[in-house]
């Protein structure tokens, strides 16, 4: 494939601060390649023709896109594509390509400081220290504690090396168990429940599709030993929010961080808001000042292998969904 003319999508506020970084990395990486950017549908050149679209899944995509006279590829800025199979724009013939990987550093990082904000404790003492109240208080440890990770792509892989680095022990599940050398072991989903009873924290990093919707649901939390820590970091659906309370309410689970939700924003009316065993974040542990770039690099090894014609290096699976 020759890529001659890119296109990238994303929001207007967005790409006024990103523009400079955007266009560095495209000229590095496809220096004879013309990039025109767009913050707006009715920025979209109409009826021209691109080989190339790298766009976030933006609620005017379909929209944008349906400007165009032609494209050969869309390469999606974020790992997770779930929406973009509801979304009525040309697919067939068009190469598609995702993000994969971009959020290993910060997700992986997010999982293990919510570890260690139930084991230390942290909130505890910000409040103290609010009210200069000295109280001290024996604290957990990470090490020798048994984390799960549903998941085992490149986040997952990321998790587990931070918590083997804490010397914690690793168990991986994934579709299609394959070794890891920071797990300990990585099983299938199905020999999953007969590990659940010795979790300690279970870290949630799956994508969104028909087959793991509501996958952690009221049963799967049961098994869980009433101390353990749920941790959230996948794409809203795929654990059961109301079992999430249920659990919690029941004292069969110490508590969750909740990055990702059913329904987001969280209503202000959700149970989950202002609990003292929830650290609650609007969806942000992928985020980094490094994103951008690093999807941009994902990108550009999509677009050797393209021009060399080879496979796509991170091509979204439309059986699997993402």
């Amino acid at each position: 494939m020759n890529i001659r003319r890119v296109l990238l999508l994303q929001k207007a506020e967005v790409l006024q601060g990103q523009a400079e970084t955007v266009r560095h990395h495209l000229e590095r990486s496809l220096p004879e390649a013309e990039v025109v950017m767009a913050g707006r549908p009715d920025e979209v050149p109409e009826g021209e023709v691109f080989d190339a679209v790298i766009a976030p899944t933006l609620p005017w995509l379909a929209q944008a896109l349906d400007r165009l006279g032609g494209y050969r590829w869309i390469h999606f800025l974020s790992a997770g594509v779930e929406k973009i199979w509801d979304m009525p724009f040309d697919k067939e013939g068009v190469v598609l390509t995702r993000s994969s990987g971009v959020h290993g550093a910060p997700m992986s990082e997010y999982a293990l400081g919510a570890m260690l904000h139930f084991a230390k404790g942290f909130d505890r003492f910000v409040e103290q220290s609010r009210e200069h109240r000295w109280e001290r208080a024996w604290l957990d440890e990470l090490t020798g504690r048994t984390v799960m990770i549903l998941g085992m792509g490149h986040i997952g892989e990321m998790v587990a090396r931070r918590a083997r680095a804490f010397d914690m022990r690793v168990i991986g599940v994934q579709r299609r168990p394959r070794a890891s050398e920071a797990a300990e072991r990585v099983i299938s989903l199905e020999e999953a429940g007969a590990w659940l009873g010795q979790v300690d924290y279970l870290v949630v990093c799956l994508p969104f599709t028909g087959a793991t919707r509501h996958l952690v649901d009221a049963a799967f939390l049961a098994r869980l030993p009433a101390h353990a820590v749920l941790i959230d970091i996948s794409r809203g659906g795929v654990v059961d929010d109301d079992a999430v309370v249920g659990a919690l309410d029941a004292g069969r689970l110490r508590g969750a961080a909740l990055d990702v939700f059913e329904e987001q924003p969280l209503p202000s009316e959700s149970p989950l808001w202002a609990r003292p065993d929830v650290l609650l974040t609007p969806h942000v542990s992928g985020t980094s000042p490094h994103y951008m770039e690093r999807a941009l690099d994902v990108f550009a090894r999509n677009a050797r292998a393209l021009q060399a014609g080879e496979p796509p290096v991170t091509p979204v699976d439309p059986e699997a969904g993402y």
